[in-house]
């Protein structure tokens, strides 16, 4: 599952290459859409920045780890997606103890996924496509990718909400070629669960190598 995440990553960062780097998107007020597709485009230019500064063993560094992880968490909504994944029955026995913790060591796992697989579509084609928005919820909006890699043709939406109090927004899940990445994370975890008794302590311990 980490592999899945590592391609996603590569796929979103490596989309601006030539591009974006120093993107300056236009935002039409009437247009719900334009600030969160903007936001993915931007971080994405900069991840990609990020990445070509860090080639060799620069790559495996706690230094460009760090980096990617500043740049993720302005978008990405890691203790959400954690609490997500852990679902209601876990959540509900979990102390908030063990929620942080958890939240803590997935996010970690990601960003270490994400930023060794920043390079894998280094030389594939790529483009947005018009965003997906539902007039009942402006607050949620999907914003779609393509990505052409040796003659496939990989699909990608990204899952953005606004959050009502902040009014920022924050990338909640990823679908790749129909795969919805979260519910696979859930999976996960739901098998850990039970493989450990229900153990949450020894899920959050292991979390790391079972991924």
């Amino acid at each position: 599952m980490a592999y899945l995440f590592q391609k996603t990553v590569a796929v979103l960062v490596l989309t601006v290459s030539g591009i974006l780097a120093c993107i300056q998107p236009a935002i039409a007020a009437d247009d719900p859409a334009a600030v969160p597709q903007a936001l993915v485009e931007k971080v994405a230019g900069e991840l990609f920045v990020v990445a070509k500064a860090n080639v060799g063993a620069k790559a495996t560094s706690e230094e460009y780890y760090a980096k990617v992880e500043e740049i993720l968490e302005r978008v990405v909504d890691f203790p959400y997606i954690a609490r997500v994944v852990m679902g209601k029955k876990a959540g509900s026995e979990a102390t908030p103890e063990q929620i942080k913790q958890f939240a803590e060591v997935f996010k970690d796992g990601l960003v270490r996924s994400y930023a060794k697989g920043i390079a894998a579509y280094a030389d594939s084609e790529m483009k947005f496509l018009p965003a997906d928005v539902n007039p009942q919820r402006p607050d949620a909006v999907v914003v779609r990718q393509e990505v052409m890699d040796q003659g496939n043709v990989h699909h990608l939406a990204y899952s953005m909400r606004q959050n009502k109090k902040t009014k920022e927004w924050k990338l909640l899940n990823v679908t790749l070629n129909g795969v919805n990445l979260g519910e696979s994370f859930r999976s996960q975890f739901n098998q850990a669960y039970i493989k450990q008794s229900g153990d949450i302590d020894k899920v959050i311990n292991t979390w790391l190598s079972e991924a």
